[in-house]
């Protein structure tokens, strides 16, 4: 999916969360005020534009900063991209309104948080979840497990670099010289391995590891 795609996805699913995250909002407004319930709920909604519009274009800007990680694999946790909690902090700019409106701005916040868990499109970083399982399938041509291990050379995180530790050790020469080739270009970019990764390799792999010139970093 091409990043202009992404974030256009992105856009709408996310008015659409917001949107019913608000309307959702607007409808306890008549229930904890005094007022009639269309006149409520009409200023509800009234202002829940003013303040859509604004969480929009905020949400948008930190997913255009997230769009280079969204072919990360997942790591675990509700931030399936790298640093997808950041899409939260946008809410921190509503801080006044929740000591206007608590259970609004709750309100608001729980459907910011079913956009991270449950709505993002995450289908490209699974999709390099997929591509990192079949890099140590043995059923996959040793020719395309090589090409798979030089397409992820450009990213990052602890699930790309364990299936290249990984792959440096199979026992297709073919796909082992890929893997260590790219471990050490991530490794010489980031200036820095972790130990208890570069122990995972056999003795000649660490050498040509250390001779790089990168600090080894102990896990403890």
């Amino acid at each position: 999916m091409s990043t202009g795609r992404w974030l256009w996805v992105c856009l709408r699913r996310y008015v659409m969360t917001a949107a019913l995250g608000w309307v959702a909002a607007a409808l306890v407004l008549p229930v904890v005020g005094d007022d009639p319930f269309w006149a409520s709920f009409g200023a509800g909604l009234g202002a829940g534009l003013i303040v859509m519009l604004l969480l929009t274009l905020v949400t948008m800007f930190v997913l255009v900063l997230l769009a280079g990680r969204r072919f990360e694999p997942p790591t675990g946790g509700p931030s399936r991209i790298r640093g997808g909690w950041l899409i939260v902090l946008p809410l921190a700019l509503l801080l006044p309104l929740a000591l206007l409106v608590p259970l609004q701005y709750l309100i608001v916040l729980g459907a910011q948080l079913v956009y991270l868990v449950w709505v993002l499109p995450c289908q490209d970083a699974r999709d390099t979840a997929d591509v990192l399982r079949s890099l140590a399938d043995p059923a996959v041509p040793a020719e395309q497990r090589a090409r798979m291990a030089r397409a992820v050379a450009g990213l990052q995180g602890r699930p790309v670099v364990e299936a290249l530790v990984q792959a440096s050790a199979d026992a297709e020469p073919e796909v082992a010289d890929a893997g260590l080739e790219i471990l050490c270009t991530i490794w010489q970019r980031d200036g820095v391995v972790g130990e208890d990764l570069l122990l995972k390799l056999d003795l000649q792999a660490q050498d040509r590891v250390r001779t790089l010139g990168v600090r080894v970093r102990s896990p403890w």
